[in-house]
């Protein structure tokens, strides 16, 4: 029996979007929604509807715990199809290992692969002490209690965290060296091919090159005088590639679907360490890269190329070039507003200095004056009061002046390009109303003749170089 914990997310999971995953399913043909497995629900829940419901009211009662969902499954080889009150068993007796017998769960079973597993929501917080229960070493408890369910209904045993002694008759917990040499006998899938293999119920590309592939290169590289070129054309054979990377590590390439795997995991008695690395390195002598080796035109002779190589890197050379002339037009363009910049922040200092040597020049006047004090006091605030309107609105219209001068980021440049170009459009004006009319059913015309009025059927409009300028002069720049 396999089991698999789903880890917790970053933020809070959802009660009720894992609750329709697990019960519902939609007809791709009718789009119909249809209720989905076997459901088994806690005692203290009061309906199956309700149950997302339930479960986050009493999970909102303790602020503490973000994430109150645990969802786990437990997974049964194909060919194996335990009864409803066997798996229903085994999914309390897990529960109980984790301390969540009294807890709010909900248990659906799912038929729909070609392997039998349930799913087991439950809710982390205690409806009656509303306190958090989160297990120590969840994995391991879920694995000893696998153990026990396999020994207790004489199921396959399959190797985990922990392992059935039949000494003791106890599940115990296995060791590192167990379990790699347990993963190499086995060849299971590793990293996103286990994944694709869980969900999709297919076979990964991982494990197709370990049963049709390994075998036969662990049998090539047994014999003497092998090299590189044996090897890729092997490798060939089943339309894959041999490749080396920067770091030193191999890699096998599906050269019809673009996909890879690491040789590594494919080829472990050969490219899994460094010491079996080196010694094929050894055996088959200095790398020699697919590419050059002789076979490579014999490979491709039954695919057809359905495109022009040499087109595609003219193409992707005129993309570069253009790309090139796009970033130093746009760098000179920003450099250039940059300074445009530079500049109005320099003139709007030199007005508010203006501005302030004015102020300082009025206050000498009044203190000059032949009056009394307090009426001095009175025409200094004046002023002061005048220069600080001036220089907000100074300091206002420089802003303004120069956020508008400011320069576009690249996307909206390239955008809005052909407008910056204000002399290259006028050139173009006359062609493009002279378009409009013909794009519209109305006769052509050259400037300076009448044109129909698009307003109504009779009667002519003149248009000339200007006028059609002054039609399309909505320059957002």
């Amino acid at each position: 029996m396999i089991v698999k914990v789903q880890p917790s997310r970053k933020h809070s999971s959802s009660f009720k979007r894992l609750h329709e995953y697990l019960t519902h399913e939609h007809d791709a043909d009718t789009g119909e929604v249809r209720l989905r497995g076997d459901v088994v629900l806690s005692e203290n829940l009061l309906s199956f509807d309700t149950a997302a419901g339930e479960m986050l009211g009493v999970a909102s009662l303790n602020a503490r715990c973000k994430d109150a969902l645990c969802h786990y499954e437990l997974a049964w080889p194909p060919g194996e199809r335990p009864t409803r009150p066997q798996w229903t068993d085994a999914a309390l007796h897990t529960l109980k290992a984790l301390g969540y017998k009294d807890h709010q769960y909900v248990i659906v079973a799912h038929d729909d692969k070609k392997h039998f597993h349930i799913h087991v929501m439950v809710n982390k917080v205690h409806p009656e002490t509303l306190r958090a229960t989160t297990p120590h070493q969840s994995h391991t408890l879920l694995h000893t209690a696998a153990r026990q369910l396999e020994t207790k209904y004489n199921w396959a045993h399959t190797p985990g965290l922990a392992r059935w002694d039949a000494d003791t008759e106890q599940a115990v917990p296995t060791s590192r060296t167990e379990r790699n040499a347990s993963r190499c006998a086995r060849q299971q899938p590793t990293g996103a091919a286990a994944q694709f293999e869980h969900y999709q119920d297919q076979e990964s590309f991982q494990s197709y090159v370990r049963r049709e592939v390994a075998p036969s290169i662990s049998k090539l590289l047994t014999r003497r005088n092998v090299t590189w070129d044996d090897l890729h054309r092997l490798l060939a054979k089943a339309q894959l590639r041999l490749e080396k990377g920067e770091t030193g590590g191999y890699t096998i390439l599906a050269i019809d679907h673009n996909i890879r795997v690491k040789a590594s995991d494919v080829f472990r008695n050969n490219f899994a360490g460094k010491i079996n690395r080196q010694n094929t390195e050894a055996a088959l002598g200095v790398w020699t890269p697919a590419s050059t080796s002789g076979y490579e035109a014999d490979q491709h002779i039954v695919r057809t190329p359905v495109r022009n190589s040499a087109l595609r890197e003219e193409r992707k050379a005129k993309r570069l070039s253009d790309r090139v002339s796009l970033m130093a037009d746009y760098n000179q363009y920003r450099n250039r507003q940059r300074e445009v910049c530079k500049g109005v922040t320099t003139q709007g200092r030199e007005a508010r200095q203006n501005l302030i040597m004015n102020l300082r020049q009025r206050k000498k006047e009044i203190r000059a004056l032949a009056l009394p004090w307090p009426a001095k006091k009175i025409l200094l605030s004046e002023a002061v009061a005048a220069s600080v309107i001036e220089l907000r609105t100074l300091k206002s219209s420089t802003q303004k002046t120069r956020q508008a001068q400011f320069p576009q980021n690249l996307r909206t440049w390239v955008a809005y390009r052909t407008w910056t170009d204000k002399d290259k459009l006028k050139h173009h004006h006359t062609a493009i109303v002279i378009d409009s009319f013909t794009l519209l059913g109305r006769p052509t015309f050259q400037t300076g003749e009448s044109a129909p009025d698009p307003d109504d059927g009779g009667g002519t409009v003149a248009v000339d170089a200007d006028q059609s300028s002054e039609l399309h002069d909505d320059n957002p720049f």
